[in-house]
């Protein structure tokens, strides 16, 4: 998610990062980083991450929604313990990665900056170990996310430059996602219960068209936030408007920039 950031509080973003002085050296550091997936299952393009960042629209990602990596995670592996959150400048949502983890669920899509926030639990469980004869106790586990949901009862009409008509049983959104998943052309599916197709159809979309409600059709936007439980009209505000949204911040960014240069340069030409 998307915020403009002052300098000052992104200044005041990194300052507030903890670090750990003189803790390791030279070859004795551990590793460090954070790689973003674009699907779950470390599925996808990876982007590779090894130092803090406030804002992950300053990093590029080819398939990222807008060419960067805001926005873009929807499985996460890491070298040692890192936050992750929705908002830029470490904020909202924030939850801390430690390892991997397979799917982010209905956090998916909506990771907007990183930081390190020091060795993994196991390495320092292993470095207590050496100094200890007990080990540490383990971690708690924690619930799995809940799994990326599409649009139910939404049909994304037109744009189609593909369509998939099964021809036997056990097909179904999820097929239809993948194929668009592994597609670089598509933005977006639509797959069509059984009925007029005794096993479904799916249809593939080079460009994001109006949504509507329809009880015949599951929708999916590459790159967008999941629908959770809604549905519907509740469904197509929660997604769509959160896409409308990140459209609008990229416009505007974009707007800034170029306004900015456009002083730099005035300013360049005075002195």
């Amino acid at each position: 998610m998307l915020r403009k950031l002052t300098f000052g509080a992104a200044l005041a973003a990194m300052l507030a990062v903890p670090v750990v002085a003189g803790a390791f050296t030279g070859s004795d550091a551990p590793p460090r980083s954070i790689t973003l997936f674009n699907d779950e299952g470390f599925k996808g393009a990876p982007v590779k991450i090894t130092a803090d960042t406030p804002d992950l629209q300053t990093v590029t990602a080819a398939e990222g929604f807008d060419g960067t990596a805001n926005d873009y995670a929807y499985s996460i592996r890491s070298e040692g313990r890192w936050q992750v959150c929705m908002d830029a400048g470490y904020k909202t949502g924030c939850r801390e990665v430690d390892g991997e983890v397979a799917s982010l669920g209905e956090q998916g899509g909506s990771v907007s900056s990183v930081r390190y926030l020091g060795p993994s639990a196991a390495a320092a469980r292993g470095s207590a170990a050496a100094r200890k004869s007990a080990a540490a106790p383990a971690p708690m586990s924690r619930p799995a996310a809940p799994a990326w949901q599409p649009m139910r009862n939404v049909d994304l009409y037109g744009n189609d430059y593909r369509e998939i008509v099964y021809r036997e049983p056990g097909n179904g959104w999820e097929q239809c996602k993948a194929a668009c998943d592994g597609d670089r052309k598509c933005k977006a599916f639509t797959w069509v219960t059984p009925g007029r197709q005794p096993y479904g159809e799916c249809f593939l979309k080079d460009k994001v068209p109006e949504a509507s409600t329809s009880e015949c059709c599951i929708s999916g936007v590459k790159g967008a936030p999941s629908a959770g439980n809604a549905r519907g009209d509740a469904a197509i505000n929660r997604v769509m408007g959160r896409l409308g949204q990140r459209v609008g911040d990229a416009a505007e960014r974009k707007v800034g920039d170029k306004v900015e240069e456009g002083i730099g340069k005035a300013i360049d030409r005075i002195f």
